[in-house]
């Protein structure tokens, strides 16, 4: 898709980005909405970079049906050419967003929780859904399969890719090194509900590891739903965005 070449052609960069570990919590932001006598929580996961704004109409449309609603912003730097750094800052968004959870449903006793998550947020999101029965609903916008796949291929990660050749780091032992940040290796508990979401002419995430992964987890007897439009990434990502009753059947 010509519009996601030049996205990613001209979007600025991370590279080398290195957050330390025990700064973290300084970068990251949470937005959350409680709504008196909400019987749900719609938990959002944002992509590569987004920030809270992008989230509005998503909000208003959860408030509209009485859904208390809470939404993250992480720094650039969570993902970049520093694999170890990388996975420890999945790891600490996994720990921050479960232990939310957890005692956002204990503190107000909401008996459903949806997870909504865009793009790169499909991979660190899956360690947040990884036998997790605090979550009943999964929504992936534009997910990938692997993340070592999608960022040797995405033609918005080729930086990091020439990066990681340089360290002597090929995609096999990337794929390796992250494997438990994959997708394809996180499976939600039997039961939930997973509606998926593709832009058939996404480059960033190439749409076919994404119909990957929905093969995947049907394969594991897991509920998908998945619908695909002809779009590319961003553009899929915005109409989400900016049109939620279209794509989100929220009870």
């Amino acid at each position: 898709n010509y519009m996601d070449y030049l996205i990613s052609r001209f979007a600025p960069f991370s590279l080398g980005t290195n957050i330390a570990i025990d700064n973290f919590k300084k970068f990251q932001i949470r937005r959350f909405r409680h709504i008196p006598n909400s019987e749900s929580l719609l938990v959002c996961l944002p992509g590569w970079g987004e920030k809270l704004g992008k989230w509005k109409n998503i909000e208003k449309f959860a408030v509209s049906k009485k859904l208390s609603f809470v939404v993250y912003e992480f720094p650039r730097g969570i993902f970049s050419d520093q694999k170890d750094t990388t996975i420890d800052l999945f790891e600490n968004i996994n720990s921050i967003v479960r232990k939310d959870i957890n005692e956002l449903r204990s503190k107000y006793s909401f008996n459903k929780c949806v997870l909504v998550c865009i793009s790169l947020a499909s991979s660190y999101g899956s360690l947040v859904y990884k036998d997790n029965p605090d979550i009943n609903e999964i929504v992936l916008v534009a997910p990938g399969e692997n993340l070592a796949k999608d960022m040797w291929y995405g033609c918005r990660t080729q930086h990091f890719r020439k990066s990681y050749e340089k360290q002597n780091i090929n995609e096999i032992q990337l794929i390796k090194d992250w494997h438990n940040l994959a997708p394809e290796n996180n499976f939600p508990t039997l039961g939930t509900s997973i509606s998926m979401l593709f832009g058939k002419y996404d480059k960033v995430l190439p749409y076919k590891f994404g119909c990957q992964l929905a093969d995947i987890y049907k394969q594991n007897n897991l509920n998908v739903a998945k619908k695909t439009l002809s779009l590319g990434h961003y553009f899929l990502i915005s109409i989400f965005l900016l049109f939620p009753k279209y794509f989100l059947r929220l009870n």
